[in-house]
């Protein structure tokens, strides 16, 4: 097979496991909603009950997108209903991400309502009726669980029942923290992706232009790395994992972006020296002319 063709496999691979772990997330949030949110899910909770599904999805929507106009679809088709429907569709992934970092923010937010009890996790049966293990992982408080709570310190958030361990909400704590760094860092290389595409496709995206969105997006992807690595430092491999997929997978389409701001520069140069070519080839016929008179 073509090095071209492999390349090409194995990005559409990566996309693939991207598609599952979306599915995954919406399992993973489905779960912890029953406790988080027991009274039920109101429409204006649902974003943050799968902030991390939706944000997948969305995620998953504009990377599909970016791969039809930086690499799939010709320039010329990129036009009319065509583009505006690209665009009414990204709008709405937009939405979408700020929905789901308003999750991320409030569920961050939960994890700063517990405060410190007496007791042990037992005596607490009854009155609490979750606890927490993780950011995403809850079980229900009964008296053949609560055994299984490390003594020590506990915390209860009153607001949504749960109570945890010192050692669980520090972790939690922190993984709900990179969760909205991730998410907001992810906002701006959209923004800045956007303008890039935009900008292409009028013809518009200078080298400068260029050179500094390339600047913008390679310190927040290098915040995105942080942010990957220091899941995997947490233990929490499924987020290492999924970060680690995505910052691949915007690193194809970083080099579609460049191939193709390079092809249309090729274009222009082209262009550009055809046209000097004329006026050099009409102003020896003009010499040309004017020494036969």
């Amino acid at each position: 097979m073509k090095k071209e063709t492999l390349f090409q496999l194995f990005k559409y691979s990566v996309y693939f496991l991207i598609f599952i772990n979306c599915i995954y997330f919406f399992w993973e949030d489905y779960n912890a909603a029953g406790f988080t949110f027991r009274d039920g899910l109101t429409l204006e909770v649902i974003g943050d009950a799968f902030a991390t599904a939706i944000d997948s999805l969305a995620w998953l929507t504009l990377l599909i997108l970016f791969e039809l106009e930086t690499y799939v679809i010709p320039d010329h088709k990129l036009k009319g209903k065509l583009k505006w429907s690209f665009s009414a569709l990204a709008a709405i992934c937009y939405v979408f991400l700020l929905v789901a970092f308003s999750g991320y923010f409030d569920r961050m937010m939960m994890t700063y309502g517990f405060h410190a009890v007496v007791g042990d996790a037992c005596s607490y049966v009854g009155q609490v009726l979750s606890y927490a293990t993780d950011i995403d992982e809850y079980a229900e408080l009964t008296l053949a669980s609560c055994s299984s709570i490390p003594a020590g310190q506990l915390y209860v958030n009153p607001d949504v029942s749960i109570i945890t361990s010192h050692e669980a909400l520090i972790s939690m704590h922190r993984l709900s923290m990179t969760d909205v760094v991730n998410s907001a860092a992810w906002l701006l290389v959209v923004v800045v992706l956007q303008v890039d595409v935009f900008l292409q496709l009028k013809g518009e995206l200078t080298q400068r232009l260029y050179k500094i969105n390339v600047v913008i997006k390679g310190i927040t992807y290098i915040t995105l790395a942080v942010a990957c690595f220091y899941w995997a430092y947490l233990g929490a491999l499924i987020d290492f994992w999924d970060a680690l997929l995505w910052l691949v997978a915007f690193i194809f389409i970083e080099l579609n972006l460049f191939k193709w701001h390079e092809h249309d520069l090729e274009i222009e140069e082209a262009e550009e020296e055809a046209a000097r070519a004329l006026v050099d080839e009409a102003a020896r016929d003009a010499e040309t002319e004017e020494a036969k008179s």
